[in-house]
């Protein structure tokens, strides 16, 4: 999220309590203070996880 911290209604999500306020909604992720993510742009952007 980092880069997009600067823009709109993200630029909110720099107060750490409200970025932590960070739900699951339908398929995608949404903040308190709806701010939200499309689900094909988290897709897009997504890397890969191994667990260890």
């Amino acid at each position: 999220m980092k880069p997009y911290l600067d823009k709109g209604i993200y630029k909110e999500l720099k107060d750490e309590s409200k970025f932590r306020s960070v739900k699951v909604s339908f398929d995608s992720i949404e903040w308190c203070n709806q701010a939200d993510i499309d689900p094909e742009f988290l897709y897009e952007k997504s890397v890969e996880y191994a667990v260890q």
